[in-house]
C-alpha cells in the first residue's frame, strides 16, 4: 500500500477575497458616512439662516411696536410694504402685511422674511410671524 505523506500548511495571512471583501465593506462604511456629514452640514447652515430670518422678523415686528403711530381702527387698511435689510453678513427681503382685524383696537401684522440672493429672491420664505398690536 501507498503511504501518502498529509502536508500541513500554516496561514500566515490573509487570502486576497478576504482582503477585498473587507475593502468593500470599509468602502460601503465611508459612503455612507460622507453622506451623512453632508446632510448634517446643510441641515447646519439651514437652520442657521432660519435662525437669522426669525431675528429679522422679530426685529421687524419690535419696530412695528416701537413706531406705532396711534391711527383710528377706521383708517387701518390692508397695506403690503416690501424692504430689504442686512443682518449677519446676508441679505434678507422683509414683506410687512398690515390688515385691520374684526376688534378695532387690534390690527394683524404678518412679517415675511426670505433671503435674497445675489439679487434674485428665492421662493421659500425662512421664517414667518404673525403678531396682533394695539392700534
Amino acid at each position: 500500500m501507498l503511504q501518502t505523506k498529509v502536508r500541513r500548511t500554516i496561514q500566515l495571512g490573509f487570502t486576497l477575497v478576504e482582503v477585498l471583501v473587507a475593502l468593500a465593506i470599509f468602502a460601503v462604511c465611508a459612503m455612507m458616512l460622507s453622506a451623512q456629514s453632508t446632510t448634517t452640514l446643510s441641515n447646519r447652515q439651514r437652520l442657521i439662516e432660519q435662525q437669522i430670518a426669525l431675528w429679522v422678523a422679530k426685529d421687524t415686528l419690535v419696530e412695528q411696536r416701537i413706531n406705532a403711530d396711534g391711527r383710528s381702527a377706521a383708517k387701518v387698511h390692508l397695506m403690503t410694504v416690501r424692504q430689504e435689510k442686512k443682518q449677519a453678513g446676508l441679505e434678507w427681503q422683509i414683506d410687512l402685511t398690515i390688515e385691520p382685524t374684526s376688534n378695532p383696537q387690534l390690527k394683524k401684522v404678518r412679517v415675511t422674511v426670505s433671503r435674497v440672493d445675489n439679487g434674485n429672491r428665492q421662493d421659500h420664505h425662512a421664517a414667518q410671524l404673525t403678531a396682533f398690536l394695539e392700534q
